[in-house]
């Protein structure tokens, strides 16, 4: 199976690494910080530091099964919509499903709306 341009070029060792430090930074945050501290860091309630770990470990880990910065992020944000609305007691299973449609619609949508590229045409 031949690999276009962009896929040869991409150091994936790199996104190893950064998912690996950052889900060792949430490992520590995790034993080592009590969550009290951490829950009205910048705004009250937020959990703003662990959410922002959370969120980059799993935007690395996305982004190396995807291999897709873009889908990635899509999908990051749908889950910390899902685990902050969980924190605010807003979050239930009925919730996730929508959020978890609405995901998969936006991707059907995407990928029906991309012009399709490899079609031959014989005028």
């Amino acid at each position: 199976m031949e690999r276009n341009k962009h896929e040869r070029n991409k150091h994936y060792g790199w996104l190893v690494f950064f998912a690996v430090i950052n889900w060792i930074a949430i490992g520590l945050a995790i034993w080592k910080i009590d969550p009290d501290n951490m829950a009205n860091f910048i705004f009250q309630g937020s959990y703003l530091p662990m959410g922002i770990l959370l969120m980059g470990g799993i935007f690395w880990i996305l982004s190396i099964l995807t291999l897709s910065s873009v889908r990635a992020l899509r999908w990051t944000l749908g889950i910390m919509v899902f685990i902050y609305l969980r924190i605010w007691g807003l979050g239930s299973i009925l919730n996730g499903i929508l959020i978890l449609g609405l995901m998969i619609l936006w991707e059907i949508y995407l990928f029906r709306s991309k012009p399709k590229s490899n079609v031959l045409h014989f005028d």
